[in-house]
C-alpha cells in the first residue's frame, strides 16, 4: 500500500513545483526532465557550501551529511525562488531500516513547519516496496534515466583520465547531456538512445594516450559516493593521481530492493502470496530492468563493452561472506561489490566513501580488513561531513599502485606534446608563406 506522502501526488504533475536532491550530475538533471514529462515544474537543486551551512544551521548537527547538504539546497531554493508552498513537491526518497536516512523526510517536514511551509508536499517512495509508490508510468521513465546516467557517469570515467585535449571529455558529455534532457523531458526514448549511442562513438575516437592506469573500485553509501560535492570529488582525485575509478552505479540499489523483496517474500510469505511476489519481481527484473540495461549498455559497447556491472545475486553472495542478507542495507552490497571490483575487474585498490557517522559506512569499515588480506588490496575508507579534505589520504596509495606505469605514460605524453608542436609549426609556417613572408 503506497504512504500517505506517496498517494497525494502520484499522477500528473499539474504544473506543481518538483524540487530534485542534488544526489548525482546526471540522475538530478535526468530526473527532473522526466518529471517534466508529467507535467511538473520539476527543477533539479544545486549545492556549495553556503546551502551545506544552511542545512547545518536548521537540522540537529548528529545527522550524516546528505541530511543538511538535501534541507539547506531545498531552503536556499524556497528563498530564491519565492514559489506558494502549496505549489512545492519535494522529492525525498527513503529507506526502511536502521539507518537514518529514513527518517530525512520526517525532518524536514518539522523543519517546514516551523517555518509556516505548511503546504509542502514530500514525495517519499521507499525502498521497502522498491518504490513502487511512485506512479507506474513516471516509475518506468525513472528507471531508464538512472540506467542512462549511470551509463554517462561510466563513459566519463572510463574515458577522462586517458583524453589527450584536456577538457574533451567534459565537453562533449555535456553536450550530449543537455540533449539527453531534452529528450526526457519530452519522453522520447528513442531519442534518449540515439543520444547515448552517438555519444559513446564520439568519446570512443577522441584522442587518447594508452599508457594503462591502476583501476579504482570506488563503493559505499549511495548518496555520498555519487555526489561529487560531498565527496570532494573522489573519482577525479583519483584520476588527477594517476588512477582510474570506477564508481558503483546508482541501479545497483533498486537491483537490490527488488531481489531484497524476493528474499523477505521465500522467508516470511511461503504460501501462493509469496509465490506470487517472487514470479512478479522475478518478471519484473528480466523482463524489464535486465533488459533496458542490456539495450543502453549495447548502444555504450564502443566505450564500455568491458565495464558491465554484475548480476545482483553475485554481489550479495559475496557479501554474505561477511553478512548475512537479513542485515539489510547497504553494508552487504558495499562489501560484495569491493570483493568483485578486485577478483572479477582488476581493481587494484578500493575506496569506501561514506558520510560521518554513517551505520553501514561504519560497520563496513570494521569487516574491511579482513576483505583486505583476503583479497591482497589496500581498502581505504574515507568519511565525510563537508569539512576537512579526506580525499588526502588517497595521495600515499595512489603513489604506490601508479609508480609502474608512470615511465610509459610520461614517455606517451612527450611524444603527443612533440607531436602537437611540429604540427603546430607546420601550420605557423603555412601560415606565413601564404602571407607572402610577412608576420
Amino acid at each position: 500500500m503506497a504512504r500517505l506522502e506517496e498517494s497525494k501526488i502520484s499522477g500528473p504533475g499539474d504544473g506543481k513545483v518538483m524540487y530534485i536532491p542534488p544526489m548525482e550530475h546526471w540522475g538530478t538533471r535526468f530526473f527532473a526532465a522526466v518529471f517534466r514529462s508529467i507535467g511538473y515544474d520539476a527543477r533539479g537543486l544545486t549545492e556549495d557550501a553556503s546551502t551545506l551551512a544552511l542545512g547545518l544551521k536548521n537540522t540537529g548537527g548528529g545527522e550524516c551529511v546528505p541530511c543538511p547538504s538535501t534541507t539547506g539546497s531545498l531552503l536556499a531554493a524556497m528563498e530564491r525562488d519565492q514559489v506558494d508552498p502549496k505549489r512545492v513537491i519535494f522529492f525525498m526518497p527513503t529507506a526502511c531500516g536502521p539507518c537514518r536516512f529514513g527518517q530525512y523526510a520526517k525532518l524536514d517536514r518539522m523543519i517546514f513547519e516551523r517555518k509556516g511551509w505548511d503546504g509542502i508536499q514530500i514525495m517519499s517512495p521507499s525502498a521497502e516496496n522498491a518504490y513502487e509508490g511512485i506512479d507506474i508510468g513516471a516509475r518506468l521513465k525513472l528507471y531508464h534515466a538512472m540506467v542512462v546516467s549511470d551509463i554517462m557517469r561510466k563513459l566519463t570515467h572510463r574515458t577522462r583520465p586517458y583524453e589527450m585535449d584536456k577538457g574533451s571529455v567534459d565537453f562533449t558529455v555535456e553536450n550530449y547531456t543537455k540533449d539527453m534532457e531534452a529528450a526526457f523531458s519530452n519522453g522520447d526514448l528513442d531519442e534518449v538512445g540515439r543520444l547515448v549511442e552517438a555519444v559513446s562513438r564520439e568519446l570512443a575516437v577522441l584522442p587518447k594516450y594508452r599508457a594503462p592506469r591502476p583501476l579504482i573500485g570506488v563503493v559505499g553509501e549511495i548518496y555520498v559516493r555519487s555526489d561529487p560535492f560531498l565527496n570532494n570529488d573522489v573519482c577525479r582525485r583519483i584520476e588527477e593521481l594517476g588512477g582510474e575509478a570506477w564508481l558503483a552505479p546508482m541501479g545497483e540499489w533498486l537491483f537490490y530492493t527488488s531481489h531484497l523483496q524476493t528474499l523477505l517474500a521465500k522467508e516470511q510469505r511461503p504460501g501462493l502470496g509469496g509465490l506470487f511476489r517472487r514470479f512478479r519481481t522475478w518478471l519484473e527484473t528480466k523482463f524489464f530492468f535486465n533488459r533496458v540495461e542490456h539495450h543502453y549498455y549495447e548502444l555504450a559497447a564502443d566505450v564500455l563493452h568491458d565495464r558491465h556491472e554484475h548480476p545482483i545475486q553475485d554481489v550479495i553472495a559475496e557479501g554474505e561472506k561477511f553478512l548475512p542478507w537479513q542485515f539489510e542495507g547497504e553494508a552487504v552490497l558495499t562489501l560484495g561489490r569491493a570483493a568483485l571490483f578486485v577478483k572479477r575487474d582488476g581493481a587494484k585498490a578500493i575506496v569506501n566513501a561514506s558520510p560521518m557517522f554513517c551505520m553501514p559506512g561504519t560497520v563496513t569499515t570494521s569487516i574491511f580488513p579482513a576483505l583486505e588480506k583476503e583479497l591482497k588490496a589496500p581498502i581505504i575508507c574515507n568519511f565525510y561531513d563537508g569539512s576537512g579534505n579526506p580525499n588526502q589520504s588517497l595521495v600515499p596509495v595512489m603513489h604506490y599502485l601508479s609508480e609502474p606505469y608512470r615511465a610509459e605514460q610520461a614517455r606517451e605524453k612527450r611524444e603527443y606534446e612533440s607531436h602537437t608542436s611540429r604540427r603546430m609549426t607546420r601550420k605557423l609556417n603555412k601560415r606565413v608563406l601564404a602571407s607572402g613572408g610577412d608576420s
